[in-house]
C-alpha cells in the first residue's frame, strides 16, 4: 500500500477557490472546473482536490509556450507582413 494518502487534501468549494484563484469569492466556479476535467473529486459530499494535482493542472491550463526568438520571430513577422499585403491587394482590386 505505497499509494498516496489524503494528507493535505483541500476540501470544500471555498478552500479550493482560495487555492486555485487566491480568491474565496470565486467558489461558484469550482463545479464548472470539475466538469471541465480538473482533478477535483467528491469526498464525503464535499468537492476536494490534492494540491499537487491542482497546481500541475493549473500550470498546464495556463501554459502558452515560449515566445519565438531570433530567426523564428523574424520569420513570423515576414509571414504576417506578407499576409497583410496580400489581403490589402485583394481588397483594393
Amino acid at each position: 500500500m505505497g499509494g498516496r494518502t489524503l494528507k493535505g487534501l483541500v476540501r470544500g468549494d471555498a478552500p479550493l477557490a482560495r487555492f486555485i484563484f487566491n480568491d474565496e469569492s470565486k467558489r461558484r466556479l469550482i463545479p464548472k472546473l470539475q466538469e471541465d476535467g480538473w482533478p477535483i473529486f467528491d469526498v464525503a459530499g464535499k468537492r476536494s482536490g490534492l494540491p499537487d494535482d491542482l497546481t500541475a493542472h493549473a500550470r498546464k491550463a495556463t501554459r502558452s509556450g515560449r515566445a519565438p526568438r531570433g530567426a523564428a520571430k523574424a520569420k513570423r513577422d515576414r509571414r504576417r507582413q506578407a499576409a497583410a499585403s496580400t489581403a490589402e491587394a485583394a481588397t483594393t482590386t
